[in-house]
């Protein structure tokens, strides 16, 4: 008996999910007083600069304490007050285009970069900064938009076939024993990624933008070959401001979405549906964005489908994600969603809630030369989900609950400004009230990355 039947392709789906989208939770809280901490001392550093308003290096010191609190205004003000008195300083040149690139103006960030460029004193490090940041703030001024990243490489994993860890299913309330080759197997398989994005900017008074993405996702395994996966997703809307004489930079995104995922050549589920996304920069620091989505998902479980756990249905998903930049080189990101199926029989019917989230800490590579900064960003998900009523092909007196954890962290070590390597760890944890669903799997992944 083989496991197609108990969800291999939604497993592998809410691991991608969790590497995809390195969210996680906790931290936000302990992080935050460490930056409040630091505020008297900008106090301090500010009031000494303005007795002694041409100490370079005073007002640097005040510019990075700043920048590492967030206040990205008021470190721009230094060092231009700085260049007011020196226009030759080519280090403030180049700080202050790093800053206007954090905030988001992109033109004068563009005008101080290509200011510092051309200054003869430059230093080689300094200059192949500029030149990595450079083409990213020039394509943010142009009204067509074109950006992706990729990666390849291999994985290995614990339990690739996501095998209960009794080695046992329920069908019918009756424990059957699975065959050696359907239960918990480890296995390596060749992975590629993909995600595109392309945003049109219309140049209209409400500043609409036409945004299109797409994620793709390939898997070749070594011994499980049937269990190979191949999914993309992709959505397309407009984005314009939202009441903005009372929302500063609020804007929405009606959109239209659709996907399809495979599963040893077959297909297992397609999905259509449009939603609604919602997107409010609070400050400079902190922004949330609210979302609203329907699909109706189609499933192929052919002969097996009264043994599946999901059935074909419509999904509605309501929630929100959310992003804190802790400290100049600390970020916070965080979703949670409910997310409510219906399907017909009503044992396919489940409610599901969802929280995630993960901190990223930026560090400098261990080389000079190399012009990004790496990170780890350690994270976790948890997820309920709870069906209707039991399933009796399964057990008709149980109704399915499961509850999955998954923790791991995430290596991103870019070398130039395209190429660099990327490695993940992660542990899914499953209990659930029917054993078949009872699991474990542990998985390393590395390989090369691009981003264009």
């Amino acid at each position: 008996m083989h496991l197609r039947q108990f969800e291999p392709a939604t497993a592998d789906v809410v691991r991608l999910a969790g590497i995809l989208s390195v969210l996680v939770c906790g931290g936000l809280a302990a992080a935050t007083p460490a930056a409040a901490q630091n505020a008297p001392y900008q106090d301090q550093l500010f009031q000494q600069m303005v007795r002694h308003p041409t100490d370079y290096e005073l007002t640097y010191q005040y510019a990075r304490v700043a920048s590492e609190n967030g206040d990205y205004e008021a470190a721009i003000g230094a060092l231009e007050r700085l260049l007011f008195y020196n226009p030759r300083l080519t280090r403030v040149k180049y700080e202050l285009g790093s800053l206007y690139f954090r905030l988001g103006s992109f033109e004068m960030a563009k005008r101080y970069f290509h200011e510092a460029l051309a200054s003869p004193d430059l230093d080689p490090v300094t200059r192949a900064r500029i030149q990595t940041y450079l083409p990213d703030a020039e394509k943010q001024l142009q009204p067509s938009r074109f950006s992706g990243f990729a990666q390849t490489g291999f994985r290995s994993q614990s339990n690739a076939n996501y095998a209960p860890t009794t080695g046992s299913i329920l069908l019918g309330g009756t424990p059957i024993t699975l065959l050696p080759t359907a239960q918990k197997g480890s296995d390596a398989n060749w992975f590629g990624l993909l995600g595109l994005s392309h945003d049109y900017d219309l140049g209209n008074q409400g500043s609409t933008v036409l945004e299109t993405r797409f994620a793709g996702y390939l898997t070749a395994q070594q011994k499980f070959d049937d269990l190979n996966v191949g999914l993309f997703d992709i959505s397309f809307g407009p984005r314009f401001e939202f009441l903005p004489s009372l929302l500063s930079g609020a804007t929405v995104k009606p959109y239209v979405v659709g996907g399809n995922t495979w599963i040893g050549g077959s297909s297992y589920l397609g999905s259509t549906g449009a939603g609604v996304s919602f997107n409010f920069p609070v400050t400079n620091r902190f922004s949330w964005a609210p979302n609203f989505e329907w699909r109706h998902a189609d499933f192929n479980n052919g002969a097996l489908d009264t043994v599946s756990g999901f059935g074909s249905g419509d999904w509605y998903t309501a929630g929100a994600s959310g992003s804190y930049q802790i400290s100049q080189t600390i970020r916070f990101e965080g979703r949670g969603f409910y997310r409510r199926g219906e399907s017909n029989p009503s044992y396919q019917s489940f409610d599901q809630w969802a929280f995630a989230g993960a901190l990223t800490f930026e560090f400098a590579p261990p080389l000079v030369d190399i012009p990004r900064n790496w990170s780890v960003s350690p994270f976790a998900k948890y997820t309920n989900t709870k069906f209707d009523a039991p399933n009796p092909f399964i057990d008709p007196f149980i109704t399915r609950q499961d509850d999955q954890w998954s923790v791991g962290a995430i290596l991103n070590a870019p070398f130039t400004r395209t190429f660099g390597v990327s490695a993940a760890v992660q542990y899914d944890h499953n209990w659930s009230t029917i054993a078949n669903y009872r699991l474990n799997n542990f998985s390393v992944m590395a390989g090369p990355t691009a981003r264009f």
